[in-house]
Parts: structure tokens; sequence; C-alpha cells
């Protein structure tokens, strides 16, 4: 997996934990305002160690509405790893909503195509694709909230986009 797939799915597992409090129980919802589950995502998080006992690291995230845009920098251990770019796209069928997402590099390097991500009650999934050597892989990140605090995440992938294989799971808590 190269190195922007990863930030952006560190990304991806820690901005989906933010979310839960406005839509259980915070004072807008993405219904109201789109833009009200990503103004969560500013904060200190921890992701605490996977199923093979490693993973712990710690995430503060600054974001902020731009106009059209949302756009969160978010730093891993302490140095900056990406910033994301958030663009609600649409009302979905179900009431959720969809938006397009972009991670930029601290390195500099050329932006992907923007990925898409849905947020419908207390799942949130990012989705993307990667090629090597050819080769086509899909990704997705499901989140799944329990309580304002704490979020389960599993990365999963496929060859043909129907066919899911657990690559990583854990758990995120909020910082104190």
């Amino acid at each position: 997996m190269k190195k922007s797939e990863m930030v952006a799915m560190l990304f991806a597992g820690a901005m989906m934990m933010l979310g839960f409090g406005v839509l259980n129980g915070g004072s807008a919802t993405a219904a109201d305002d789109p833009y009200a589950p990503l103004r969560l995502y500013d904060g200190k998080w921890s992701i605490l160690p996977g199923e093979d006992g490693k993973g712990w690291m710690q995430l503060e995230n600054h974001c902020a509405k731009t106009g059209l845009f949302f756009a969160c920098e978010q730093m891993v251990d302490g140095k900056s790893a990406a910033l994301v770019v958030f663009l609600p796209f649409a009302k979905m069928a179900s009431g959720g909503e969809e938006y397009r997402t972009q991670a930029l590099l601290p390195d500099a390097s050329p932006a992907g195509e923007w990925s898409k991500m849905t947020i419908e009650g207390d799942k949130w999934v990012y989705f993307w694709d990667s090629t090597d050597a050819g080769k086509k892989t899909y990704w997705k990140n499901v989140n799944t909230f329990s309580g304002t605090d704490k979020i389960h995440f599993e990365i999963l992938n496929s060859e043909d986009g129907n066919t899911w294989k657990k690559q990583k799971s854990g758990d995120e808590q909020r910082a104190k």
C-alpha cells in the first residue's frame, strides 16, 4: 500500500469516530447541515491497539469550514500527516449524506482522485481504490460508533468490489 493510501486510511479511521456526537444528541445533524458532523473532527484522539496488539497512535485534528469546503489537518504522533478536504456531494435516498474527500500530503506528492465517504446513522464509510502493477484494489473503512467518544473501525479490501476481506480493525477513543 502506498504511503498516501496509508495516511488516508489512518485519517479515515480517526475522522469517523469524531462525527458520532452530532449524530447522537448533538445540536445539528447532517440532515440539517452536512457540515455539522465534520465540525466534530477537531480534537485529540487515541487509536488503541488492534487485534495484533499494535497500532497505538495519538491523533490531533485541526478543522475549519472555509466556504463550500471543509478541511482538517491531521497530526499523527505530533507530526503533520495530511490535510483532508471534504465536500458535501449528495443527499442519499436513505437520508444519509454522501461526501467527496481529498487528502493532501506534507511531502507535496500529487493528489489522487477524489474519494467517496457516506454517513448513515452510526456508520460512516470511506471508499477508495488503488492500483499496483496494473491491478486495481478496492478499499473501504467502516466505522461503527458506540457513544460519543468511541468507535470500532474495520479496514477492508476487495479485488472485485463485492467480496471484502478485513485487513485491520481496532478501536479509537477520544483523548481526555
